[in-house]
């Protein structure tokens, strides 16, 4: 019985890799839902001091944000190995929106103001998966990697018939890292991902934030390349 168990165990050991993904490239995109974490006390902070700095005081105000959004990506990628894969890809994250009013005052008459800012950011990905193969052609898998954002911002103040508008653009390399769980079948694979981008936009502007995403994708992998 124990040669045979260790032929059994041999053989087993020898198939395993045929459980993970063949190598090659592979293509497809994802949709899903994407949130900026925004600080809004600190925005609340910031348009008040952008006030005082006129020599306007506040009398009172109230903000709130919308930070969650649609999210899409393209992905190209290459598995190097049945437990790794590297992909270059292009992500859109939507935008966040701030939302203020204010009533202000110079001592003698007082105004309102509304303040709308938006943040929006796109770009270029580089990243390499590390791949767990599960029986029954599931797989998990964590990334690391480069986002090479585009950001914009833009400022929008508004009192009565007076409106100012305001904007500012952005690019840097930043971290994301995420991770993800996957099905394939036959030359199909889907999967149900989670990233996060690390620091995106400018820190001398309106500061920088994190960015998570949830996506469901499809990709097609391509036989014989």
């Amino acid at each position: 019985m124990k040669p045979h168990l260790a032929l059994l165990t041999l053989t087993a050991l020898a198939n395993a890799p045929a459980l993970a993904a063949e190598r090659g490239f592979y293509a497809g995109f994802d949709l899903g839902q994407s949130s900026y974490d925004v600080d809004r006390r600190d925005l609340d902070g910031q348009i008040v001091g952008a006030f005082e700095s006129l020599g306007l005081s506040v009398l009172a105000g109230e903000s709130s944000t919308s930070e969650d959004g649609f999210t899409y990506g393209i992905t190209l990628g290459y598995q190097v190995l049945p437990y790794l894969a590297v992909e270059a890809s292009y992500v859109d994250l939507d935008d966040a929106e701030y939302r203020g009013s204010a009533t202000v005052t110079d001592g003698i008459t007082t105004a309102d103001f509304r303040t709308q800012v938006t943040t929006e950011s796109s770009g270029p990905a580089l990243s390499v998966l590390g791949i767990l193969p599960l029986p029954h052609n599931w797989e998990v898998y964590a990334r690391a990697g480069l986002y090479f954002s585009n950001t914009d911002v833009t400022a929008r103040l508004d009192s009565g018939n007076i409106t100012s508008v305001g904007d500012d653009s952005s690019s840097s390399e930043e971290f994301l890292w995420g991770a993800g769980v996957g099905y394939s079948r036959d030359q199909w694979t889907v999967r149900l991902d989670y990233q996060q981008y690390t620091d995106v936009g400018d820190d001398d502007v309106l500061g920088e934030v994190n960015i998570d995403r949830i996506a469901f994708s499809a990709l097609y992998r391509f036989k014989g390349f």
